[in-house]
């Protein structure tokens, strides 16, 4: 439904524009300039009303999973420069779903997608509003953290967790019961997003060879 109203709101815009017009035409020989006036400037401004909520509407579709809400891969990269130059320090959680194939094969793809969104908004729910919370791909999701120092990350990564472990994922006839992984690191100097992704992803793969772990990478050097 959305994609239809984008795809014919330049043609709305271009018929309401010529309808405008048409109509200051009309009025202009009925009630005069002033009635003219008053009727184009009223109408412009609905337009670029109507102009700006659709960009808005846009950008955020642009920048969101279409699954989940939260911000996707496109968005965490672009948001990442102006972190590293202004919030330090800044940590970076990632966080894998354990056996989530389990879920799929069991269930199928539409009670795993209920999982994704039931665990997306815990992540929502125990984050602050300064964070970003983005789904990378998969069952793979990363929380930037700016101005946290490593003790409040792994804090913060043990509430998430335990927030999973504690919930019963209802979805249609299926309850389950579901465990999460999270790798984080800390940084108090810029750096590039693609080093610290490689540092949280081998504290994450650490937590991944018992599971249900939060395991924190400790040994950041400048680079």
């Amino acid at each position: 439904m959305k994609d239809q109203v984008f795809k014919s709101i330049l043609l709305v815009l271009i018929v309401g524009g010529v309808i405008i017009w048409l109509a200051a035409i009309i009025f202009y020989g009925m009630g005069g300039m002033e009635t003219t006036f008053f009727i184009c400037i009223t109408s412009q401004l609905l337009i670029i009303l109507c102009c700006a909520l659709v960009i808005r509407a846009l950008h955020q579709q642009a920048n969101s999973d279409s699954l989940t809400g939260v911000s996707n891969r496109r968005r965490f990269f672009s948001r990442m420069a102006g972190v590293f130059g202004q919030k330090l320090p800044i940590s970076l959680m990632m966080i894998d779903l354990d056996n989530f194939k389990r879920i799929n094969d069991t269930y199928g793809h539409l009670v795993g997608d209920e999982v994704l969104k039931q665990f997306a908004q815990i992540l929502k729910d125990n984050t602050r509003n300064t964070d970003l919370v983005a789904r990378l791909g998969g069952e793979e999701f990363v929380v930037v953290l700016p101005l946290t120092h490593h003790e409040n990350a792994v804090k913060m990564a043990e509430r998430i967790k335990q927030a999973v472990e504690a919930k019963t994922f209802v979805c249609g006839s299926a309850d389950e019961r579901i465990t999460v992984s999270i790798g984080t690191v800390t940084s108090k100097f810029p750096m590039d997003a693609d080093y610290l992704l490689k540092f949280a992803d081998k504290a994450l793969y650490k937590a991944k060879e018992k599971k249900n772990m939060v395991v924190a990478y400790e040994q950041l050097e400048t680079i």
